[in-house]
């Protein structure tokens, strides 16, 4: 059975810079013209306001934009 990346990819934990748990992958968006990936969508850790973070979220959902990502391997990891 083949694997997609996107099958790869969701679910994953979501870290800061200091390596704490802000949620896991739910989905990305891309930009339809482009076909690039322009932010993660991330579901919060219970317990964490999303009000308190720095990007925008709607329906439960952050929307950390690409270039807050520093590295993705078995977790994603943002660079702030």
């Amino acid at each position: 059975m083949k694997t997609t990346f996107t099958q790869e990819i969701m679910t994953r934990k979501v870290v800061d810079a200091a390596g704490d748990l802000l949620g896991h992958l739910a989905d990305f968006t891309v930009d339809v013209d482009t076909g690039n990936i322009v932010a993660i969508l991330v579901a919060t850790e219970h317990g964490i306001d999303p009000n308190e973070l720095p990007w925008p979220s709607t329906d439960g959902l952050l929307a950390v934009p690409v270039e807050e990502v520093a590295n993705v391997g078995t977790v994603v990891k943002l660079s702030k």
